[in-house]
Parts: C-alpha cells; structure tokens; sequence
C-alpha cells in the first residue's frame, strides 16, 4: 500500500499539488494567528486583552474561510481522480482499501502543507506583526513569537480540516461503481447531503444568533460582529450551493444569447454542467468578495469613515482568509487544467479555432468571477440592510472593496486558465485526448 500511495501522489502531481498549495496555505494563515496568540499570552495586562480580542476575530474569519476553501479543494482533489479509482476496483483492490489509501493521502498532503506553512511563517511573522499594527505603537512594540507549542496545534488543524473534508469524497470514490466512473469522469455533485444541511442550517442558526444581540449593543462595539455576518452568510450560500448553483450560472450568463458568442456559450455550458468543478472555484471567490465587502460595510454602518481602515488594518484582519480564498479559487483551476485541456482539444477536433478556445477558456473565468460577484454582493448586501436595521446608518463602503477583490480574481483566473490553454494548443490533439 506505501507504494500505492507514493507512486498515485506523483503520478497526479498536478492535482496533488494544488491541496499541498492550500494546505500550506492554511498553515501559513493559521500559524500567523497562532502566533498572536501567544505573544498575547506572553505580554499579559491589557496589549493582551486586546490581542486576543483582534486574533479572535482573525481566527474567526479564518476558520470559516478555511472550512469553505479546503472543503471545495479537497473533494475536487478526489473528484478529478475518479477514473483511477476506478480502475484499482476493477484490477481487484477493494473498496475499503480505496477509501484508506485516498483517506492516506489526504493525511499525508495536509500534514506535509501544514507544516510547510508554518515553517514558511517563522520568518514573516515580525514584519506582519509590525505592519498589521503600524498603527497601534503599544502593540507594535511587542516581540511577536511562534514556536513549536503554538504551530503543532496548527499543522493537526489543517490535518483535520482536510482529511474530513475528502472524507465523504473518499467514501463516494470507494463504492462508485466502477463503469459509472468510467462513464463519468466528474460525477456532478448536486445532492444536498446531511452534512450540507447541518452546516448550513447551524451556520444560519449562528447569522441569527448575532443580528439577534445588535439592536442593544453600542456602536463602539457592533463593527466586529457585523463583520463576522457576510462571511457567514457566504458560508451558508456555499452549503447550499448545489440547490442553486447550476440555475443561476444559466440564468445570469444567458443575459448574452448563445448567437452572439461561441466561445461565451462553451464556456457556460461547460459551467454549469460540471457544476462539482465549478463550486470548487466560486465558493472561495464568493468567500474574498464577502471578506472584503463586508469588513468595509460594517465599519461604513458603525459611522466610521473608510479612511479609519488602514492598509496595515485590513490585512491584519482579512488579509490571511482572503490570501486562502483567492489561492483556492486558482488552485482549483490549476488541478482541473488538465480536464479542461482535453474538454477543449474535443473543441479543436470538431473544427473549432484556437481562437476559439483561447476565448472560451477567458469567458469561463468571467463566468467564474461573475457568479461569485453576485453571491458575495447578496451576502455583503444583506449585512449592509442589518447594519441599517440595527445602527439607522446606511453604506456603500463595500461596494468599492467588493468590486477590487473580483478585479484582482479575475486577472488572476485569467492568468490561471488562458496560459495553460495557450500551452495546451502546442501538443498534438491525439496525445491530448489520449489518456480518454
């Protein structure tokens, strides 16, 4: 079985790459947090009061960013390999001893990640200290520390997040009958399951929670639970993702009639229809463009100006989560390029262009960018109504935040699909569709 296991890592680097990428990611994230944590042990009195209520509320947006974020990439991770599973069922393996190895692997590329990204957070946790609180000379002038107490707790976090996270996606790849798999590459994911359910529900029982306790509380103290309503509400839209998903990508791509663009009616359908791959990568969007959105309508709504949110501020805050969101979001394109190679070079068989599939591959980005737009504006939206509600104070301040983070996205998943399509156009269809 090691060999099983070495030798299935290697042979889908690609794929097993991109959950190193974000393992590594959340440990990095995670250990920067961890670290505030214990300088606020170490300083005591009154820096550590306000340490602790600041890397709470970081450890807050992190959380919920990660459990969204390594959650998408972690069944994409199983999802994409389905065919190989396949295949060890039919040359004899039995369905548990599939479900250990995947479970195996999950365990070892999390753990491998998670250490890495506390390893690469030893020497970036001063500068972050400093300049997340360039603001504050108190805490600035503390020794920020991390050491081997404080990242172990880290490294076992992101081992749990990941490994449960393919837990259901390892059992789906076990007892999938072998023939469905190999009929179905990516076997669309549009059931609610009882996990679905549960986390949805309990993340809306816990929205409701904190707009229950706004209407008493002073507005010194209402910016912090505001910020924490949008994530959540992004949260709750992810968990219930495959009940709507697939409808609105249709529903706001067909604002352009198939006659008018090729390229924009491949990109849609293929959107739609791998509706488990296209959650992958619009669920962490839909995260950032809520993070950002909402850290800015909730300190609009409490009558701060915009100008109050330093540099320094916003990334002590949401710089770590958004940093997850946005590398899972082009992660998850990375893994699936390969698929993507081969949806397109069938593309180039039947007679199309390069040109073509070149702009097919930029609009399924913008698809991409723009479902998540829409979702993240609802959640950053429906915390500006409460804000209104509960502080009679109405804001724009989200919009602006809102509409750069998708800006930024976008060149990013552009970079992410169109460069390795430009690639892809260089090999030989055959040798492309080969694997098929």
């Amino acid at each position: 079985m090691p060999r099983l296991i070495v030798s299935d890592l290697i042979a889908n680097g690609r794929i097993w790459l991109g959950a190193l990428l974000i393992a590594a990611a959340t440990g990095l994230v995670g250990a920067v947090v961890a670290s505030d944590i214990e300088t606020a042990s170490a300083a005591g009195g009154n820096d550590a009061l306000a340490l602790y209520g600041i890397s709470g509320t970081v450890a807050a947006f992190t959380v919920v960013t990660a459990l969204i974020v390594v959650g998408a990439v972690t069944n994409l991770t199983v999802t994409l390999q389905q065919r190989g599973y396949a295949l060890w069922q039919l040359v004899g393996l039995r369905p548990g001893l599939v479900r250990l190895v995947v479970t195996t692997q999950l365990l070892v590329v999390s753990l491998a990640g998670g250490l890495a990204g506390c390893l690469l957070a030893l020497p970036l946790v001063k500068p972050l200290f400093r300049y997340g609180f360039s603001g504050s000379p108190e805490l600035s002038a503390l020794d920020p520390r991390l050491t081997p107490a404080g990242a172990v707790p880290v490294v076992l976090f992101v081992a749990v997040v990941i490994t449960l996270g393919g837990f259901r996606g390892a059992g789906r790849a076990a007892h999938t009958p072998p023939l469905q798999s190999l009929r179905e590459v990516e076997p669309p994911d549009r059931r609610m399951t009882v996990a679905r359910w549960i986390g949805g529900l309990a993340t809306a029982a816990v929205v409701a929670a904190i707009v229950a306790t706004l209407p008493g509380t002073g507005l010194d103290t209402m910016a912090v639970p505001l910020m924490l309503i949008s994530p959540l509400l992004a949260g709750v839209l992810a968990a219930f993702g495959p009940l709507f998903l697939a409808r609105l990508v249709r529903a706001w791509t067909s604002l352009l009639p198939a006659t008018a663009s090729a390229a924009w009616f491949l990109a849609r359908n293929s959107t739609a229809a791998n509706v488990g791959r296209s959650t992958a990568t619009i669920s962490p969007l839909m995260v950032a463009v809520a993070l950002a959105g909402g850290l800015y309508t909730a300190n609009g709504a409490v009558g701060a100006p915009s100008g109050t949110l330093s540099t320094g501020s916003v990334v002590l805050l949401i710089g770590g989560p958004l940093l997850l969101a946005v590398l899972g979001a082009v992660a998850t394109v990375f893994m699936s390029s390969r698929r993507r190679d081969r949806e397109l070079a069938l593309i180039l068989a039947a007679g199309g262009t390069p040109a073509l599939v070149l702009t097919a591959a930029a609009a399924e980005a913008v698809i991409y960018v723009g479902t998540a737009l829409l979702l993240g504006a609802a959640a950053v939206a429906t915390t500006t109504l409460i804000g209104a509600w509960s502080a009679d104070m109405w804001t724009a301040a989200g919009v602006v935040p809102s509409l750069t983070v998708a800006a930024l996205a976008l060149l990013l998943l552009l970079l992410a699909t169109v460069l390795p399509t430009a690639l892809a156009l260089r090999q030989e269809i055959p040798r492309v569709l080969a694997p098929e």
